[in-house]
């Protein structure tokens, strides 16, 4: 009997993650293209929802796997390491899946990706494990609350020590509780094109659920629901898939039509096509960025979504080519990202703890680039999509001290986010969107 294709595909995707280091998205998104005439709309949406969540809950299954084994978890094969793991996540949340079948499609996978005795180990350790996460043994909390946490919700134990240092133990579990969820889908209304209501009334149409979200004026929530990417609406570039907290740093940049408004770390796209909205493709946009093989997706973005008067530059942000002659300039830097691990759960598997002031020293590089390209007078905004003190509050103290700079609040409708002057942050949990910092400066010399 054939091995379950959907089951086979994931495992193919997870080891490209785990052996090559690949990007979730990319790698799953490789999969889903090579496999399009085999899978159907179920069948892709749950090869998806294998690949993230058993990427996301990894440690919590391989710490149920281990008292099962005679051998440690890492002698074992890595194809047949994945299999276990994804069947664990299937018994623990994946309602839809019954145990006898999660052990029966698991077993035949062994076989196909080890042996004979590879499937005997297979079968003999998932008929004994849980059920429900309830019945899962894990460390106590009030013992030992930073075990207990990287166990639950499956972080890596240095980080889950940064944040309760940082936090305490109920902001930090709830931080945790959120980056171990999936992430609703939302999606920005190209308000070129179309009203919010307008799309919302579309996608009705078309089968497709969603609610204004009532905090970001552009954004729709789909909840749960798949993302139509095949649907006329998507196609006719009516919105862009994006998370609420990314829509905030263009709004708060508040281009103006007429401005030259640089993006400086400006590919794929998602937030130069959000400055060249709001000024209804009447201000000289410019999207800079370090990898000039990335401009295919900005291209690709701009002609969808049918945004106008947009230039591409490939410079190193932190020697960018240009003469201060900008009116405002965006810096969405790179940074470790923790505020998307709902999003990308394979990066906190990635990401080390001497990454963040390694990133912090070139976000500060490209902030002082921002502000030298940047008129006398004019605003600059920088932005990141997490929210370490390194690279966040740190950053912007190091250049305030030169006197270029100075905060300047934005718009009203920002308050909910405010943390003081001219900034603003988002936590997973306190909020419904990603985490961010963002922090509006005026170049005052």
């Amino acid at each position: 009997m054939p091995v379950d294709l959907v089951r086979d595909a994931a495992i193919d995707v997870l080891l490209r993650i785990t052996n090559k280091d690949a990007h979730i998205a990319q790698a799953l998104d490789r999969t889903l293209k090579r496999k399009a005439g085999r899978l159907s709309g179920r069948g892709r949406r749950f090869l998806t929802h294998l690949v993230y969540g058993t990427t996301r809950h990894a440690l919590l299954c391989d710490e149920v796997i281990v008292p099962l084994l005679r051998q440690p978890i890492e002698k074992l094969p890595l194809p047949i390491r994945l299999i276990l793991r994804m069947a664990v996540f299937q018994a623990l949340f994946c309602g839809n899946v019954t145990f006898p079948s999660m052990v029966h499609t698991s077993v035949d996978l062994a076989k196909r990706r080890g042996h004979a005795g590879t499937a005997r180990l297979v079968n003999a350790v998932l008929k004994r494990v849980p059920q429900t996460i309830e019945e899962v043994s894990l460390p106590d909390k009030a013992q030992a609350p930073a075990e207990y946490l990287s166990v639950r919700y499956s972080m890596p134990p240095w980080l889950v020590d940064r944040w309760l240092k940082e936090f305490g133990l109920e902001l930090t579990e709830t931080i945790c509780a959120a980056s171990d969820t999936e992430a609703p889908r939302c999606i920005r209304t190209n308000t070129m094109l179309t009203s919010r209501d307008d799309l919302q009334a579309t996608l009705n149409k078309s089968g497709v659920a969603s609610l204004p979200f009532a905090q970001v004026p552009e954004a729709l929530d789909l909840g749960d629901a798949p993302v139509p990417m095949r649907s006329k609406a998507f196609q006719g570039g009516l919105f862009f898939v994006q998370d609420p907290a990314s829509m905030l740093p263009p709004n708060l940049l508040e281009p103006q039509p007429g401005d030259w408004v640089l993006d400086l770390c400006g590919a794929p796209g998602g937030k130069t096509t959000h400055i060249a909205q709001l000024t209804r493709g009447e201000a000289r946009v410019v999207c800079n960025d370090l990898s000039p093989y990335k401009f295919r997706r900005v291209q690709e973005n701009l002609q969808r979504l049918q945004v106008p008067g947009v230039h591409q530059v490939a410079s190193d942000g932190a020697r960018p080519p240009f003469r201060p002659i900008f009116d405002r300039v965006l810096l969405d830097a790179p940074c470790s990202g923790l505020g998307t691990l709902r999003r990308r759960p394979d990066l906190k598997w990635r990401l080390r703890e001497n990454d963040i002031p390694r990133l912090a020293a070139l976000q500060q590089t490209l902030l002082r680039s921002a502000i030298e390209v940047c008129k006398n007078g004019g605003l600059v905004v920088y932005s990141v999509c997490t929210f370490t003190p390194e690279e966040t509050g740190e950053v912007i103290a190091s250049v305030l001290g030169d006197g270029t700079v100075a905060f300047e609040d934005g718009p009203e409708w920002l308050g909910p986010w405010k943390t003081g002057r001219g900034q603003y942050k988002t936590l997973p949990g306190q909020s419904p969107l990603d985490g961010y910092y963002l922090a509006r400066l005026r170049k005052v010399s």
